[in-house]
């Protein structure tokens, strides 16, 4: 898929040219965050922007803690990250009364984390937040609100290898889900992924796949990097946040080197929990909501940044 930018945005600044990053929860988001940061030409929101949040809640000085702590913005790390510097220019500006919107508070997050940079950071062309999970025309309904002139890039990932990774997560934490919790986990990232899907021929929304991002580095980040209109590096094949190279903060291994996960969903589950996502897997094929053949949509992403290759059918099963 080609990048396309309308002219009139070329005169816009680098706040209003926002870039959503989204896709389901234990789809690979924060990599694909941390690969985006590290170029002079983008700058990566260094936590997640809780668009949720924000809809449900209305933009008032004593709701910014609790933005703070949805975000998790304050447990960023980073030695060129000043956070008593960026929750100064909160309290400032929030004293003076100027957030009015949805779009005015996004943006000036985004200016407050440049500013708040050591050493001083130079103006991007653009910059980009991530969002997980929620309801996906919402969410993206709400960003093209906020930023009408924005592109967003959306990675997907296997649903029952997301399922997987939400269950293995929650049980290396101490706990372990319900049946109830465990039938939600596995029914959430096939919605999620499906409604993705539906914007496959958008020309302002990118979609990629998680299993593409980290067994073809390269080459998938190079093509984000064309619809984004933005010259391509090889720092966007190391996960960084704000130049800086890290572990990924929701990875399951302690490196900073991009590495694929095992080949089956059933790898490292309980046999109760494998029952469970099997039968609520099987159960929700039959149902046009979640019916979805993601060996189907991967091959059919692959086509669209590849039009010489053949069609794959269609993606829904």
């Amino acid at each position: 898929m080609v990048g396309h930018d309308r002219p009139e945005a070329r005169t816009l600044t680098w706040v209003d040219r926002g870039v959503l990053v989204y896709g389901p929860r234990k789809a690979g988001t924060t990599l694909f965050q941390n690969l985006l940061d590290g170029s002079e030409e983008l700058l990566a929101y260094p936590a997640e922007l809780k668009l949720k949040y924000l809809a449900s809640h209305a933009i008032e000085a004593n709701d910014i803690t609790q933005y703070f702590a949805e975000s998790r913005i304050e447990s960023v790390i980073s030695s060129r990250f000043r956070v008593t510097e960026y929750k100064k220019l909160w309290e400032e500006a929030l004293a003076k009364g100027e957030l009015c919107s949805f779009g005015e508070f996004i943006r000036f997050d985004a200016r407050a984390v440049q500013q708040s940079l050591r050493p001083p950071a130079a103006e991007p062309q653009m910059w980009c937040a991530k969002e997980v999970g929620g309801p996906t025309d919402i969410i993206l309904s709400m960003w093209r609100n906020m930023f009408p002139h924005g592109k967003a890039l959306f990675i997907v990932r296997d649903p029952l290898m997301v399922t997987r990774a939400v269950l293995n997560d929650r049980r290396r934490k101490g706990r372990w889900l319900s049946v109830r919790e465990i039938v939600q986990e596995t029914l959430d990232p096939m919605r999620v992924v499906l409604h993705q899907s539906r914007y496959m021929n958008d020309p302002y929304v990118h979609l990629l796949t998680y299993e593409d991002l980290v067994q073809h580095t390269t080459s998938t980040m190079a093509k984000v990097a064309a619809f984004l209109d933005l010259p391509y590096s090889p720092v966007f094949e190391t996960p960084t946040v704000f130049g800086e190279a890290q572990v990924v903060r929701t990875s399951s291994r302690e490196t900073t080197e991009i590495f694929t996960s095992v080949d089956s969903w059933v790898d490292g589950l309980t046999l109760r929990e494998r029952c469970i996502v099997s039968w609520t897997n099987g159960i929700a094929q039959l149902h046009p909501r979640y019916r979805l053949a993601y060996g189907k949509l991967r091959a059919r992403i692959g086509q669209l940044q590849h039009p010489d290759k053949l069609a794959a059918g269609a993606i829904a099963g």
